[in-house]
Protein backbone atom coordinates (compact mmCIF):
# COMPACT_ATOMS: atom_id res chain seq x y z
CA UNK A 1 0.00 0.00 0.00
CA UNK A 2 1.69 3.36 -0.85
CA UNK A 3 -0.11 6.76 -0.07
CA UNK A 4 1.66 10.39 -1.97
CA UNK A 5 0.59 13.63 0.24
CA UNK A 6 2.63 16.80 -0.55
CA UNK A 7 6.00 15.99 -0.70
CA UNK A 8 5.98 13.32 1.74
CA UNK A 9 4.83 9.43 1.21
CA UNK A 10 4.10 6.60 3.02
CA UNK A 11 4.25 2.49 1.98
CA UNK A 12 3.24 -0.04 3.60
CA UNK A 13 4.32 -3.67 2.51
CA UNK A 14 3.01 -5.83 5.51
CA UNK A 15 5.36 -5.57 7.84
CA UNK A 16 7.79 -2.19 7.18
CA UNK A 17 6.09 1.08 7.09
CA UNK A 18 8.64 3.19 5.11
CA UNK A 19 8.14 7.45 4.92
CA UNK A 20 9.49 9.45 2.30
CA UNK A 21 10.51 13.15 2.56
CA UNK A 22 11.34 15.32 -0.25
CA UNK A 23 14.41 17.32 0.93
CA UNK A 24 16.95 19.52 -0.87
CA UNK A 25 20.59 18.01 -0.61
CA UNK A 26 23.56 20.14 -0.25
CA UNK A 27 24.10 21.24 -3.55
CA UNK A 28 19.93 21.92 -3.58
CA UNK A 29 18.81 19.71 -5.62
CA UNK A 30 15.87 17.39 -4.89
CA UNK A 31 16.43 14.03 -2.86
CA UNK A 32 14.62 11.84 -0.87
CA UNK A 33 14.87 11.10 2.82
CA UNK A 34 13.29 7.46 3.66
CA UNK A 35 12.70 6.27 7.47
CA UNK A 36 11.69 2.87 7.33
CA UNK A 37 10.35 0.89 10.98
CA UNK A 38 8.97 -2.03 11.41
CA UNK A 39 5.36 -1.81 12.19
CA UNK A 40 5.57 -4.05 15.27
CA UNK A 41 7.94 -1.77 17.21
CA UNK A 42 5.50 1.10 16.90
CA UNK A 43 4.09 1.79 20.16
CA UNK A 44 1.43 4.27 19.33
CA UNK A 45 -0.45 5.63 16.28
CA UNK A 46 -2.07 9.22 16.82
CA UNK A 47 -4.18 10.09 14.17
CA UNK A 48 -5.95 13.60 13.49
CA UNK A 49 -8.30 13.50 10.43
CA UNK A 50 -8.87 15.63 8.39
CA UNK A 51 -11.45 18.76 8.10
CA UNK A 52 -12.49 20.63 5.40
CA UNK A 53 -9.52 23.97 6.20
CA UNK A 54 -7.39 21.23 7.32
CA UNK A 55 -5.04 18.15 6.24
CA UNK A 56 -4.96 15.19 8.61
CA UNK A 57 -2.15 13.94 10.42
CA UNK A 58 -0.70 11.13 11.54
CA UNK A 59 2.00 10.34 13.85
CA UNK A 60 3.87 7.01 14.50
CA UNK A 61 5.55 6.56 17.72
CA UNK A 62 8.15 4.26 18.39
CA UNK A 63 11.19 3.85 20.62
CA UNK A 64 14.17 4.75 18.96
CA UNK A 65 12.32 6.54 15.73
CA UNK A 66 13.73 9.72 14.73
CA UNK A 67 11.53 12.47 15.67
CA UNK A 68 13.87 15.55 14.58
CA UNK A 69 12.36 18.43 12.53
CA UNK A 70 13.14 18.26 9.11
CA UNK A 71 14.62 21.36 8.25
CA UNK A 72 16.00 21.21 4.71
CA UNK A 73 12.53 20.59 2.74
CA UNK A 74 11.28 22.62 -0.60
CA UNK A 75 9.88 25.97 -0.48
CA UNK A 76 6.47 26.30 1.04
CA UNK A 77 6.26 22.62 2.33
CA UNK A 78 5.79 22.38 5.90
CA UNK A 79 8.98 21.44 8.81
CA UNK A 80 7.85 18.45 10.50
CA UNK A 81 9.25 15.68 12.20
CA UNK A 82 10.10 12.84 9.98
CA UNK A 83 7.62 10.60 12.12
CA UNK A 84 4.53 12.38 10.61
CA UNK A 85 2.50 11.81 7.81
CA UNK A 86 0.36 14.73 6.66
CA UNK A 87 -2.68 14.33 3.61
CA UNK A 88 -5.42 15.82 2.44
CA UNK A 89 -8.97 15.13 2.69
CA UNK A 90 -9.29 13.53 -0.37
CA UNK A 91 -6.85 10.90 0.84
CA UNK A 92 -8.94 9.98 4.15
CA UNK A 93 -10.24 6.33 3.25
CA UNK A 94 -6.69 5.27 1.79
CA UNK A 95 -5.50 6.11 5.05
CA UNK A 96 -8.18 4.65 7.15
CA UNK A 97 -7.39 1.10 5.21
CA UNK A 98 -3.70 1.86 6.01
CA UNK A 99 -4.24 2.17 9.82
CA UNK A 100 -6.20 -0.84 9.73
CA UNK A 101 -3.24 -3.17 7.89
CA UNK A 102 -1.37 -1.56 10.36
CA UNK A 103 -2.72 -2.26 13.12
CA UNK A 104 -3.75 -5.93 11.82
CA UNK A 105 0.22 -6.64 11.57
CA UNK A 106 1.07 -5.21 14.89
CA UNK A 107 -0.83 -8.05 16.90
Amino acid sequence: MHIRSRRRSVRFDGRTITISIAIKDKLGLPDDRKHRFPARKITRIKHVEPTTWKDGWVTFVAPGLPDDVVTNVPAFVPREPANVFRYAADKKTEVAELLEAIEKARG
